[in-house]
């Protein structure tokens, strides 16, 4: 390479004849139609660059191009997809509804505030609700008297004290329980014989002696005929006893007239013995048969006395016997009557009970449902996050219980909800890492936030009136719930729109240049 400088008054001529043949043709010639008048002190001169440095530089520059080539071949970027979305909790935003519907009577809150779980929002008029839980708390009340009272009845306790509200019909009932209670009581008393008498009053004692006596009476007149008949027994067994002695000395006397009678028939006959002698004896056997006769006659009568005294002894004793099982009897008749009574009053006692206990149910249902209604007119932050959409502004707002009044926006980690476009889901999986870069906070000033793609949606989603694109729905986690500075830490809000890009692969940097000229020579094979 050469390169010419001229100076001055240089003369073109002799400039001419000093070129050699071989710059001929790389020299424009300097003449001229009309050449300059040649000054002494103009002489052309030309220098040569050595060609140490142009191989140096071409070198150079095919050194630069080749380490860059392999620079290019050898160094990796990532690869990243970008996509669009926004901030969100990881619980879903709560709308808070009135489970009943009511009149706002104290605002709790404010837009914007952040309240803890649990914390008052909004609290409805409740006072229809508690006048209701007392008038039931009430009638529940009185109903459990009513029942402790019928239970104390059943147990026999007469002294329980009477409910200040209670059926009249019942009434009547439990004092004609008590009254049959006490009769049974009696009953019992005088079939025992009065053995517990000490824990009776003074007017029962009274019926319980008169009942005794009635009953002691019967049986005195029974036990009368009794010792009667006993007395008149032992006498006819006096006048027995003598009669069959009397009977026996007369059998004797007769025996013995009779043997005189036949000894002396043979010598009366002969003459020996005179006959009125004969005769007297003969009147003595006779009389002593009469006699006979008579005891024996006697005899018959007291034994058939006997026999009928003791019958009526036997009567007696039956009548004494069957006075006491009357008397018992009766009382035990008096008894089973009354236990049935009892029996009747405590059916419907019992029925009472149950048709009270039933209605107690219902009142502890309807109770327990006021209750429960009294809790939701206090409404409460279920999540600890901020008010959102507070739709009362002063008391006296109707809420129904179909619309929501506010929204919490949950105070826990948020995550950034982003869209894939269709062609940039192909390499994305779950475990990604991710820069979030929030749109409210310049990046190139407060950075961005590292995260991971937490899950991928398994459809696409149509297009809306804001994303205009199938799309993807996936949910990027974060790292950090900041931006941190040197100076200061930049709290994440929900809502917050955010531009992510997803590091899919690392692909060498040349890689961009053929991509290019891949794109560039395929869109050739659809030109006409």
């Amino acid at each position: 390479m050469t390169s010419i400088q001229t100076f001055a008054g240089g003369d073109p001529k002799q400039l001419n004849s000093t070129l050699t043949p071989e710059s001929d043709q790389n020299v424009l010639p300097l003449t001229k139609a009309h050449p300059k008048k040649e000054k002494p002190f103009d002489r052309p001169v030309i220098l040569q660059q050595s060609p140490v440095w142009s191989r140096a530089i071409i070198w150079g520059i095919v050194g630069a191009a080749s380490a860059a080539l392999a620079w290019a071949c050898l160094f990796q970027i990532e690869e990243a997809i970008p996509a669009t979305g926004q901030l969100e909790p990881k619980g879903a935003v709560k709308e808070i509804q009135s489970p009943v519907a009511g009149v706002v009577k104290e605002i709790k809150v404010e837009e914007g505030q952040l309240v803890k779980k649990g914390e008052v929002l909004l609290v409805l008029n409740r006072q229809g609700t508690r006048s209701e839980i007392q008038s039931l708390e009430h009638q529940r009340r009185n109903l459990v008297q009513v029942n402790d009272y019928y239970r104390q009845q059943l147990q026999g306790q007469s002294n329980a004290p009477l409910p200040d509200v209670i059926d009249s019909a019942l009434i009547n009932s439990t004092r004609d329980r008590q009254s049959l209670v006490a009769e049974n009581k009696l009953y019992r008393a005088q079939l025992n014989g009065a053995q517990e008498w000490r824990h009776f009053s003074a007017e029962e004692r009274q019926r319980l002696q008169s009942g005794l006596t009635q009953g002691s009476s019967s049986v005195a007149a029974a036990q009368a005929r009794i010792n009667q008949a006993d007395k008149q027994l032992r006498q006819i067994e006096v006048q027995l006893e003598q009669t069959k002695i009397q009977l026996a000395s007369a059998q004797q006397t007769l025996a013995l007239n009779q043997e005189i009678v036949q000894d002396i028939e043979e010598a009366y006959r002969k003459g020996a013995i005179a006959r009125v002698q004969f005769k007297q004896q003969q009147n003595e056997v006779q009389t002593g048969t009469a006699e006979v006769s008579r005891l024996q006659q006697e005899q018959i009568r007291l034994l058939r006395q006997l026999e009928q005294v003791g019958q009526e002894k036997q009567q007696a004793q039956a009548q004494a016997l069957n006075t006491v099982a009357t008397n018992q009897r009766e009382l035990l008749d008096r008894i089973a009557a009354n236990k049935k009574r009892i029996s009747e009053i405590d059916s419907q006692l019992t029925k009472a009970i149950v048709d009270n206990q039933r209605t107690i149910a219902d009142l502890e249902n309807r109770l327990q449902q006021a209750k429960l209604t009294l809790d939701y007119q206090e409404l409460k932050a279920p999540v600890d996050g901020m008010v959102f959409d507070l739709k009362p502004s002063t008391p006296g707002f109707v809420a129904n219980a179909s619309e929501p009044v506010l929204k919490i926006v949950p105070a826990d980690n948020l995550k950034a909800k982003v869209y894939i476009t269709n062609k940039d889901i192909g390499f994305i999986q779950t475990g990604m890492a991710a820069d979030v870069r929030i749109d409210s906070f310049n990046f190139s000033e407060f950075g961005d936030i590292k995260g991971t793609v937490e899950s991928i949606g398994s459809d696409a989603l149509p297009p809306t009136e804001v994303r205009q694109f199938y799309s993807f729905p996936a949910v990027v986690k974060l790292d950090s719930q900041t931006l941190k500075t040197k100076e200061r830490q930049l709290a994440l809000q929900s809502g917050m729109s955010v531009n992510v890009n997803i590091k899919v692969r690392k692909r060498p940097v040349i890689s961009l240049i053929t991509d290019r000229f891949s794109r560039e020579a395929d869109g050739i094979k659809h030109l006409r």
